[in-house]
């Protein structure tokens, strides 16, 4: 009983330290292209964590060839209409390499409903993406973590 009790207190404690606790508040919705859904917030409010205001949601979808798509919605998750959005867009990739976490950026491109990118090759897991996207002159984050 007392390892059960000891793994569930280490188990939680190295979800608290995760990825600076994550960028906004938590969201438990089912992605409607079979991907991660998370919350989109301002840039500039990232550091609040979880409380951190809501401004959007945000869906990665990862393909098998590396493609990464990432659908936007409201917060009932009505797609949005992304033409108010900047048509290009970035991620970064970071995973911890070594022991030291390493940062790789690419690229996003708003292509119909989504925007697109190459995700660079994967030097470990799990890793995470963090989408940076502009609209209306402010400039959005969602955080996607743990992913392999």
């Amino acid at each position: 009983m007392s390892k059960l009790l000891l793994a569930i207190c280490v188990s939680i404690g190295l979800t608290a330290l995760a990825h600076d606790e994550g960028h906004g508040p938590k969201v438990a919705d089912t992605g409607k292209y079979g991907g991660l859904v998370s919350a989109v917030v301002l840039k500039a409010d990232a550091k609040k964590g979880a409380s951190a205001a809501l401004v959007h949601k945000a869906e990665l979808v990862r393909g098998a060839d590396g493609l990464v798509q990432i659908y936007l919605y409201d917060d009932k998750m009505k797609p949005l209409d992304v033409s108010a959005f900047e048509a290009k867009g970035s991620a970064v990739m970071a995973a911890k390499v070594k022991g030291k976490w390493k940062d790789t950026e690419f690229p996003l491109e708003l292509k119909q409903k989504a925007f697109e990118g190459k995700l660079p090759k994967i030097e470990s897991k799990p890793f995470n993406i963090d989408v940076t996207l502009k609209a209306g002159g402010k400039e959005l984050l969602s955080a996607f973590d743990d992913l392999d």
